[in-house]
């Protein structure tokens, strides 16, 4: 079984990857919670938080560089290092400022740690397993970030264990790797490219990352604000989160499947339409109370989608060579989203309650609904040269360039 010996062979990149995307995970939702906790109103929580999504921007071009420098494993390591201390710093004072650098810091270093661990990935797996390979480094990225919303129960949130907690786990990332006995990648190597001309070969692609980030931008920092706005406590918060992040592994594969059979454009404007309307219901349904809460966020895990559904249309009908910056483009429209959904989400909430979370949601996909009739009069979409949907986590462009049909060497953005 060649899935299963190319799964052996990449145990030890997995287990640092789980443990990373615990640690993150568990980072992101705490510090949102403890800003809250403290007294810091919307704005503040969004623009601390705001400087990780800066940081993995700025992460993507200052990896290529310390890897072809120093190799994988040592950057890795000293990745990781920075990331651990950043971590167990926030500890020390609860400081917006403070923690923003270390926000942007951690930033940094997470982008750099997933980068380094895909581009084993990707040079080392047969093209004919990619796809398989991918998901199952897609399960273990939202597991780890479901059982990283778990692990806010062990210790108080506002206390120093946490951080501390944060701390092991992002050190013990440098086990795995330090250890493995996997061939090493060749060194990345940096291509460039036109942003705007490649915005020209995939406009609306690049608009449904950029609402994609926007939108779970928004939901890892402002929805721990939003329920303790509405007054749950720390196992309801945990449960929210965990749920909506398994509902969004969950409907990767139905979602692929679909758009693997249909106009992707058509697919887009679909799944805009509907998550409009789950934001909708959540606004409308408040006071229902937290159980229809849950039974809405597991439909709004299908906003999960977008991003992965974009990827796959991008790469519908286009050349070859631009595959590799086409999926660094969308990363890039993804990350710029993932900064800006905190802030402007936060000023939704500031002015129109609890519920502006959700209607800032229901806004961005609603725009995207609305501009998915203006393309398909420009364009009609084609299915029958339609690229193999891959589930994808939103990590570095490494991962994202895999392209099921393509034998070669994929190089690095």
């Amino acid at each position: 079984m060649p899935v299963i010996d190319a799964a052996k062979t990449f145990v030890a990149l997995f287990a640092s990857i789980l443990l990373l995307s615990m640690g993150s995970a568990l980072q992101n939702t705490l510090l949102s919670l403890n800003l809250r906790y403290s007294g810091f109103p919307e704005y503040i929580v969004a623009l601390t938080m705001s400087g990780y999504h800066i940081g993995m921007i700025a992460g993507f071009f200052i990896c290529q560089q310390a890897v072809r420098q120093a190799g994988h494993i040592r950057a890795f390591t000293a990745f990781s290092a920075i990331a651990s201390v950043a971590a167990v710093a926030h500890g020390f004072h609860s400081s917006p400022v403070l923690w923003f650098i270390l926000r942007f810091m951690s930033g940094i270093c997470i982008a750099s740690l997933y980068m380094v661990v895909e581009s084993w990935l990707n040079e080392m797996v047969a093209h004919n397993i990619r796809g398989r390979m991918l998901s199952l480094y897609m399960i273990v990225v939202y597991f780890g970030n479901g059982i990283g919303q778990v692990m806010l129960n062990m210790a108080d949130i506002e206390g120093s264990e946490l951080f501390m907690i944060l701390g092991i786990l992002f050190s013990l990332c440098i086990v795995p790797v330090a250890l493995t006995r996997s061939i090493h990648p060749k060194p990345l190597k940096v291509v460039t490219y036109n942003f705007i001309n490649l915005f020209r070969l995939a406009p609306f692609s690049m608009l449904g990352s950029f609402i994609s980030g926007m939108i779970l931008g928004a939901f890892y920092v402002m929805g721990p604000v939003y329920c303790i706005d509405r007054g749950f406590d720390l196992s309801m918060i945990t449960l929210f989160m965990m749920v909506t992040i398994w509902s969004g592994l969950i409907f990767q594969w139905p979602m692929g499947s679909i758009s693997d059979r249909f106009d992707r454009l058509t697919i887009l404007a679909g799944l805009s339409v509907f998550v409009t309307i789950v934001s909708s219901l959540i606004i409308m349904t408040e006071v229902a109370g937290f159980p229809t809460l849950l039974i809405l966020s597991i439909f709004f895990g299908l906003s999960f989608t977008i991003y992965p559904v974009s990827v796959a249309r991008a790469q519908d009908n286009i050349d070859e060579e631009n595959i590799v910056p086409i999926s660094a483009a969308l990363i890039l429209c993804y990350s710029i989203g993932n900064a800006l959904g905190p802030i402007l989400s936060s000023g939704f909430m500031h002015t129109a309650g609890t519920s502006g979370l959700y209607l800032f949601c229901a806004l961005s996909t609603g725009i995207m609904a609305i501009l998915s009739l203006f393309f398909r009069r420009r364009r009609a979409g084609r299915t029958d040269d339609l690229t193999p949907f891959v589930p994808l986590p939103r990590t570095s462009p490494v991962i994202s360039s895999l392209h099921p049909h393509r034998p070669e060497e994929v190089e690095m953005p």
